[in-house]
């Protein structure tokens, strides 16, 4: 599971250079979360500078994510609407260890 992290943590700004230089009006927010069998924690984010802030427990993403499954409708993240995708990371062993989020901001 560190590999998925380690290799998807090095396609994230690949990934966002791509995006942002073929979508140029359209700009994509997106964050890689770990899961610590309590918190969704932002591990490589482009929504703020900060590190380690963690996704709203009382949010409908956090509630489906935990069921494992993905999340698609609006999300406020850091004060900004967004139409917001999550979707659930699970090991080979069947755990929940994270998840993905795309977001494009309204």
């Amino acid at each position: 599971m560190r590999r998925l992290f380690l290799i998807l943590s090095l396609l994230l700004p690949v990934a966002l250079l791509v995006s942002s230089a073929s979508l140029a009006q359209t700009k994509l927010d997106a964050s890689i979360l770990s899961y610590d069998g309590k918190d969704f924690v932002r591990t490589a984010t482009t929504l703020t500078e900060e590190a380690n802030t963690k996704l709203d427990p009382g949010s409908a993403a956090y509630k489906a994510l935990v069921e494992k499954r993905s999340y698609t409708g609006p999300m406020t993240l850091f004060g900004r609407e967004y139409e917001a995708n999550y979707a659930p990371l699970v090991g080979a062993d069947g755990k929940l260890t994270g998840e993905l989020f795309v977001g494009v901001p309204k």
